[in-house]
């Protein structure tokens, strides 16, 4: 067929309302590219969505904004619970000082405690794991801190500069740590408080955490108590908050050591033990007759090689048998009496008791360190005693130095700021405030109370970190009274607490299994 002639049939065809097969075809195929190119398009969407939703769920952009835990309407997110979690973790696992390092190092998360774990955290759920009881304690302490921050926005508590300054600080801290340790900010945060944590996130959470904290501490400071509140307090716990003044003679009822000719130690016989044990006795007795028929407890003592005598005018309350007999409530002044123990035996005299006190002292310590020395040197005691001399002779040179000069507070408190090696008190002057007794060493604490001591007293003691010049300050407010208070104070906020979170509404959402 001619074109002329094809071209002719479609103008007939098209004039009579037919379609052309040929313009079927192509409308047909262009149909089909059009459908193939938006199928493409959505597919290509499709994966642009996915990819953004796998690096938002990898980076935890999701997972970190979703609901965690609502505290009475209010919603928080696993990044917000996961800042608890971690920082009860920490403070248990990264305390130097925390008695749970044994408990905690190594341990797995999700795996059941053991039993010495449940034992030291109070817990009685053998089930219990660890990330179990670390969500728990994340979200109640959350709930505390929910609490605390409604309130102390309905009190006109505000983010203030000093708190600004304090994050400031907190962050350069978190940047110093992560570069130490060569981590990114971003991770070293992650690291540190879960993978939900961001900068931004931390920022927030520390802001609600400061104003909150500022209020709790705020109200337990403004609390006040009445002196027949005290008293009440005191009565009720006089055995802990009395001292007692007394001497005593301890008779030493274990065999004296032997070491045979290679230098080691000789475990003592059953009989040799015995005959310890009732020279001990027989030594307490003969010392009670001595002691009735007139002489002092103190030349007793230098009788006997195993004896050894004491007086103690600030003795606080123990569960010895010692202390038992001394805080009797039926002791009268001049008691005497003869405590046998197993293998030891005691004579004690009694004189008084009386409400604990606090006094303030300062003092230059010099120390005698003899750790770097060889114990089995053949001059090793000889060097000890070296270094001892030395720093005695300090001592006694800085206290005629003191003497000679103003002889004042202030002078020796400047002189303890530029001598003293006890770095816990050489830059304010030597001073420690409210000691009570048995805070200190007990040569220290001896001096301290020793009922004689009088404001501007000095003198050189040694104890076993070296000789101490001291200075007698003062009393300060009694031991007693400050034990009531803080306690009364914890009580009664502890108390407040308690009542703030108690009818607190505490769900738990879909973002707790993003925490940890």
């Amino acid at each position: 067929m001619s074109a002329s002639r094809e071209k002719k049939i479609r103008k007939e065809l098209a004039a009579s309302g037919s379609l052309d097969p040929k313009q079927i075809r192509e409308e047909e195929e262009r149909s089909k590219h059009r459908r193939t190119s938006i199928l493409y398009g959505v597919i290509a969407g499709v994966f642009v969505l996915v990819a953004a939703f796998l690096i938002a769920w990898n980076t935890h952009a999701i997972q970190r904004n979703i609901t965690a835990v609502t505290i009475d309407g209010t919603k928080y997110s696993a990044a917000d619970v996961d800042y608890y979690y971690h920082s009860v973790f920490n403070n248990l696992a990264q305390n130097p000082y925390s008695s749970y390092i044994g408990i905690m190092r190594g341990m797995n998360l999700n795996g059941v405690m053991n039993e010495s774990a449940c034992s030291a955290l109070g817990i009685t759920d053998k089930n219990m794991t660890w990330d179990a009881y670390l969500k728990g304690e994340a979200i109640n302490n959350l709930k505390y801190i929910d609490a605390l921050y409604k309130q102390a926005q309905k009190a006109g508590y505000t983010f203030t500069a000093e708190m600004q300054k304090n994050l400031d600080s907190e962050l350069e801290g978190l940047r110093t740590a992560a570069k130490s340790n060569g981590m990114s900010e971003s991770n070293y945060l992650k690291a540190m408080y879960g993978s939900n944590m961001t900068k931004t996130a931390f920022t927030r959470i520390w802001k609600q955490a400061a104003v909150a904290n500022a209020y709790s501490a705020d109200h337990q400071t403004n609390l006040t108590f009445t002196d027949s509140e005290l008293e009440a307090y005191y009565a009720e716990h006089k055995d802990s908050l009395d001292t007692v003044s007394y001497e005593v003679i301890y008779f030493d009822g274990n065999p004296a050591p032997k070491k045979d000719e290679n230098g080691n130690t000789v475990t003592a016989t059953d009989e040799e033990k015995d005959e310890a044990k009732q020279a001990a006795h027989t030594a307490a007795h003969d010392a009670l007759v001595r002691y009735n028929n007139g002489e002092d407890l103190e030349t007793i003592a230098k009788e006997y090689e195993f004896a050894q005598y004491s007086k103690e005018d600030a003795g606080m309350n123990s569960t010895s048998d010692v202390m038992k007999w001394l805080f009797d409530a039926e002791r009268k002044a001049e008691d005497v009496t003869l405590l046998e123990t197993d293998p030891s035996s005691y004579l004690l005299l009694f004189h008084s008791r009386e409400r604990a006190r606090t006094v303030d002292v300062r003092h230059i310590l010099f120390l005698t360190d003899t750790s770097s020395l060889d114990k089995n040197s053949e001059t090793y005691e000889a060097d000890v005693q070296a270094i001892k001399d030395a720093a005695k002779k300090k001592a006694d040179d800085t206290l005629a130095q003191w003497k000679s000069g103003e002889a004042t507070e202030d002078s020796f408190a400047a002189m303890a700021n530029d001598l003293s090696e006890d770095t816990g008190s050489n830059t304010n002057g030597g001073l420690y405030e409210k000691v009570y007794p048995g805070q200190m060493v007990k040569p220290f604490s001896n001096w301290c109370f020793d009922e004689s001591r009088k404001a501007g007293d000095t003198d050189v003691v040694e104890t076993d970190y070296g000789y101490h010049v001291m200075y007698f300050v003062g009393d300060n407010v009694p031991y007693w009274k400050t034990t009531a208070e803080s306690t009364l104070r914890r009580d009664s906020q502890n108390e407040w607490l308690e009542g703030l979170v108690k009818n607190l509404t505490v769900t738990q959402g879909s973002g707790m299994k993003f925490v940890g």
